[in-house]
C-alpha cells in the first residue's frame, strides 16, 4: 500500500471513528463502535478490554470483548496480572506488539494461540479521574504482520479512547450526581411540603421572616388570630398590619455572628389589633433555606395561663380570709350575741341611764359587725353550696322588686334586657347575693340621674349576666385592687362585696370580667350551662 493510500485510509478510519467517540454514552457503545470501524477497514477480528479488579488489584477483569465466543470469553474473564500480556502492558504503561503468537509463553498468550490468533497488539489506557487502569487489545486470526497504518491507527485509537472513556466517566458521574440531586430535591420538596403543612396547621402561632430585613415570608392562621387580623387583610394590609404590630417590635434579634441553633426565648406583653392584651413566650430560631437566612418565630400564648394564675392568687387570698374567719368567727360571735341581747333587754325595759338612741346605735353596730363575720365565712373554701338547676332570668325577675326598692330610695333607675338563656347549676341564695352586691355597688357608684341595667344572653355554651351602670368608671390603678379583701374606696365600706362576688362565681365555675370607662362600668359573669 503506497503512502498516499495509507494516509487516505487512516483519515477515513479516523473520520468514521470520531462521531462515535464523541456521542457514545457508555463504554460498551464506544467499544462496539471502535471494533466495527477497525474490523471494517483492517484485518482485525478480536478485541479484548481489561481493567484491574477493584477488590483484587492483582487480577484483571475482562469487561468488553468482541470476536470471541462466550466459552472463550469465560476462559479469559479473570486473569492474574503476572500471567498476562495485558498485565505487563498495564504495569509498564507501554504497548505490546506480537506478530507471532506461537512465540508467546504467558498464560493469556497460550489461550489466544489456542483460539487461532496469529498476531496481537495491546495498548495501556490510563484514564484520568480513575485509579483503575485499562488495557485494550486487538488481534487477528490471519496475516503475519501488522501494516504500519494499522499500528498507527490503533495507537491513535488508544490515545483517543483515554479521552473518550474520561468523557463517558464524567458523564456517568454527572448523571449519578444528577440522580442524587434529583433524589435530594424530591426529599427537600417533600420535606418542604411536610413543613408547610405542619406550619399551616399548627395551633401555635408561627411567623417566618428574612433575617436581615425582617421581610415577612409567611404567617400561619394561628399567628393572624393572635394578632387579631384575618387572611382577607393579606391582599392589601397584611404586611403593614404585621410589621406595624406591637408584637413585631419585641421579636428577639439573634446575634449575627451566631447560628443560634438553640434559639432565643423571651416573654413579652403586647396589645393586638382588636385591643386585647396578650402575654406570650417568643422563641426564634435561625433557618438556612436554600442559602437564604430566615428567622422562624414560634409563639406560645400564655394569656389564659396568666389569667388563671392571677385568679388563683385572688382565690388563695379569699380562702385565707375565709379560713381565718371560720377559725375565730364563733368565738367572736358568741360574746357579741350576748352583748346584743343585754342591750336589747335594756332598751325594752327602759332601765338605763343612756339615751335609747345610743343603745339603738350600739345594736346596729353589733349587727354590722356580725354581718361582716357572716361575709367572712362565705369566703371560706369549704363553704357549702346547694346547687340546683334553675334559670337565671327567673331569679332576676324574682328579686327585681327588691332591687327596684333599693334604687327608688336613691332616685336611681333600674332597667332589664333579659333574653332567653339556658338553665344553670346554681345556689339560689348565693347568686342572689352576687347580683345584689353588684347592683348595690353600681347604685353607690352612679350619681344623679344614674341608671343600672341587668342583661342576660347566651354566648356559645355560657349564660352571661351583665350588670351595667353609667357611673364615672373605675380608675385603671384601682381595677386590679377591687377584688382584694378589705380593699374599698368607700368611707364605710367593708371591702368584701366584690371579693364575695368573685368567690361565689368561682364556686359556680363562672368567670367575671369587666369593661370600664368614663361612660360607665359593666361587669360580665359567665356561667357554664353544661
Amino acid at each position: 500500500m503506497n503512502p498516499e493510500t495509507e494516509q487516505e485510509l487512516k483519515y477515513k478510519v479516523l473520520a468514521e471513528l470520531l462521531p462515535g467517540m464523541l456521542s457514545s454514552e457508555t463504554p460498551a457503545q464506544l467499544i462496539e463502535h471502535v471494533f466495527a470501524c477497525v474490523s471494517k477497514h483492517f484485518n482485525l477480528d478480536l478485541l479484548l478490554n481489561y481493567w484491574v479488579e477493584e477488590r483484587f488489584p492483582y487480577r484483571l477483569q475482562l469487561i468488553h470483548h468482541r470476536g470471541v465466543t462466550n466459552g472463550e470469553a469465560e476462559a479469559l474473564l479473570s486473569l492474574d496480572q503476572g500471567q498476562t500480556i495485558c498485565g505487563t502492558v498495564i504495569k509498564s504503561h507501554n504497548p505490546y506488539i506480537c506478530e507471532r503468537m506461537q512465540d508467546t509463553t504467558d498464560f493469556q498468550g497460550r489461550i489466544l494461540r489456542q483460539m487461532g490468533l496469529q498476531r496481537y497488539a495491546c495498548f495501556p489506557l490510563v484514564v484520568l479521574d480513575t485509579d483503575r487502569p485499562f488495557a485494550l487489545g486487538f488481534g487477528s486470526r490471519s496475516g503475519d504482520r501488522f501494516d504500519p497504518v494499522e499500528l498507527e491507527v490503533l495507537h491513535l485509537i488508544a490515545s483517543q479512547l483515554v479521552l473518550a472513556f474520561g468523557r463517558i466517566g464524567r458523564f456517568e458521574e454527572l448523571e449519578r450526581q444528577n440522580a442524587v440531586l434529583a433524589d435530594t430535591n424530591r426529599f427537600l420538596s417533600s420535606s418542604e411540603n411536610r413543613f408547610a403543612a405542619i406550619f399551616a396547621a399548627s395551633p401555635h402561632p408561627m411567623l417566618i421572616t428574612t433575617l436581615a430585613e425582617r421581610e415577612i415570608i409567611e404567617a400561619n392562621d394561628a399567628f393572624l388570630l393572635l394578632l387579631g387580623i384575618t387572611r382577607l387583610d393579606m391582599d392589601t394590609r397584611y404586611g403593614e398590619l404585621i410589621r406595624g404590630s406591637d408584637l413585631m417590635r419585641q421579636i428577639p434579634e439573634p446575634d449575627e455572628s451566631s447560628t443560634v441553633p438553640e434559639g432565643i426565648s423571651r416573654e413579652v406583653t403586647f396589645t393586638n389589633h382588636t385591643g386585647e392584651e396578650k402575654v406570650c413566650i417568643l422563641r426564634t430560631v435561625r433557618l438556612d433555606f436554600n442559602g437564604e437566612l430566615l428567622l422562624l418565630t414560634m409563639i406560645s400564648d400564655l394569656t389564659e395561663h396568666k389569667q388563671y394564675e392571677h385568679e388563683l392568687q385572688r382565690l388563695s387570698q379569699l380562702h385565707l380570709v375565709g379560713e381565718v374567719a371560720a377559725g375565730i368567727g364563733h368565738e367572736v360571735r358568741n360574746p357579741m350575741t350576748t352583748v346584743r341581747g343585754f342591750l336589747q333587754l335594756m332598751l325594752m325595759q327602759g332601765k338605763n341611764t343612756l339615751e335609747p338612741a345610743y343603745l339603738q346605735v350600739m345594736i346596729e353596730e353589733l349587727d354590722r359587725a356580725n354581718q361582716i363575720i357572716t361575709e367572712f365565712l362565705s369566703l371560706a373554701k369549704d363553704h357549702m353550696v346547694q346547687l340546683k338547676r334553675e334559670n337565671l332570668n327567673d331569679l332576676i325577675r324574682k328579686i327585681l322588686p327588691l332591687i327596684e326598692a333599693d334604687a327608688s330610695v336613691t332616685g336611681k333607675m333600674i332597667t332589664t334586657h333579659l333574653t332567653p338563656v339556658e338553665s344553670i347549676e346554681m345556689d339560689n341564695k348565693q347568686i342572689t347575693q352576687l347580683i345584689l352586691n353588684f347592683v348595690r355597688n353600681a347604685l353607690e357608684a352612679t350619681g344623679e340621674n344614674g341608671w343600672i341595667q341587668l342583661k342576660t344572653y347566651m354566648q356559645e355554651d355560657r349564660a352571661v349576666l351583665v350588670i351595667e351602670d353609667n357611673g364615672p368608671g373605675i380608675p385603671p390603678d384601682v381595677v386590679e385592687q377591687i377584688w382584694k379583701p378589705f380593699y374599698t374606696t368607700k368611707e364605710n365600706g367593708s371591702g368584701l362585696g366584690l371579693a364575695i362576688c368573685f368567690s361565689i362565681a368561682n364556686k359556680h365555675g363562672a368567670s367575671i370580667d369587666l369593661s370600664t370607662g368614663k361612660e360607665g362600668t359593666a361587669f360580665y359573669v359567665r356561667f357554664r350551662t353544661t
